[in-house]
């Protein structure tokens, strides 16, 4: 697992249009629910021209939150920018320069073992140069997944090409989209994702191959109004974080009050936790501090450190 609380803190990943020129004032008057996380995406560009565009706006963006936050404090997200291509992020270090240093990372689409080498090269070079580091959250490739003959290995050779990166990988990203779509499928408000078998496999064999090195950030949930998607939403977060994720993308604000109360720790939890990792206690299996279950220590220090961690950036829960 991982040692650091920067990687339990992407939490409520929300995406927007890189050239949507309302966001500042978004973040600026803190009209979303804290903490999350922002994503500027180009998916909108048809073209180069669109694409320029697009960035020539989140420049003035970006540099307004520069220029505002000297100004006054307010809280700033976690910003990443998706790129369109490998070729994009060298691109984006000429373009926006120093501007970069407010960026957490950059999210790379359709991650694939046949541009793994590429992605990581391109980002080797800027991070070489900057005077901040740059993560990256790759984001799976998930269609190449699908063929169950070669899945599992094709999971492994990922993992393997992100070894030797695998500090700067911040989380992994999972986008189910386009597997729901090949098979057709959209759930209801009261169904999760969880419930639809070809696709609970595939997420099951991520967890599996990835989760015991890097923090994977569950897919979205689409139901964001109407009866039930309260409910429903926390339904599957509770299934996500079970299965081993943390955090989510979000499709609207409106969810990120939903994802940060679900994570949030219970008092319990993060009592049981600072217990198991009590040096005095560290050999020792004994009831945990309300007596209704037992803590051992070989068994519970993985999750503790989570715990611990995700208390750092989502706070406790008091009851």
């Amino acid at each position: 697992m991982k040692d650091s609380s920067i990687y339990y803190s992407v939490g409520a990943l929300l995406y927007t249009d890189a050239n949507n020129t309302g966001i500042i004032d978004d973040i600026m008057l803190e009209r979303f629910n804290i903490p999350f996380s922002l994503a500027f995406s180009f998916d909108m560009a048809s073209n180069d021209a669109e694409a320029d565009k697009a960035e020539n706006i989140l420049i003035k963006t970006l540099d307004k939150l520069f220029v505002s936050k000297k100004e006054r404090e307010f809280y700033i997200p976690k910003l990443f920018i998706k790129v369109l291509s490998t070729s994009h992020i060298a691109h984006l270090y000429k373009k926006f320069g120093s501007l970069l240093d407010m960026i957490t990372g950059f999210i790379l689409p359709d991650f694939s073992v046949s541009n793994a080498d590429i992605y990581i090269y391109e980002m080797q070079r800027i991070n070489s140069v900057l005077s901040t580091p740059v993560y990256i959250l790759p984001e799976l490739d998930c269609v190449s997944l699908l063929d169950l003959r070669n899945r599992h290995n094709y999971l492994y050779a990922i993992k393997e090409k992100l070894t030797a990166y695998e500090d700067y990988v911040l989380n992994i990203l999972v986008a189910a989209g386009s597997i729901l779509n090949m098979l057709c499928v959209r759930h209801r408000v009261d169904e999760t994702i969880y419930q639809s078998g070809p696709v609970a496999g595939l997420l099951s064999d991520i967890i599996a191959t990835l989760s015991s090195d890097y923090i994977i950030s569950a897919p979205a949930y689409e139901y964001y109004a109407g009866i039930g998607w309260q409910e429903g939403l926390g339904k599957e977060i509770e299934l996500d974080k079970l299965n081993g994720f943390v955090g989510k993308t979000v499709v609207h604000p409106k969810q990120i009050l939903v994802v940060n109360d679900a994570y949030k720790v219970p008092s319990i939890d993060y009592d049981d936790a600072l217990s198991v990792l009590d040096d005095k206690k560290m050999y020792r299996s004994c009831p945990n501090v309300n007596n209704t279950r037992i803590n051992e220590p070989k068994i519970h220090y993985s999750w503790a450190m989570e715990v611990i961690l995700l208390a750092q950036y989502f706070g406790v829960k008091k009851y």
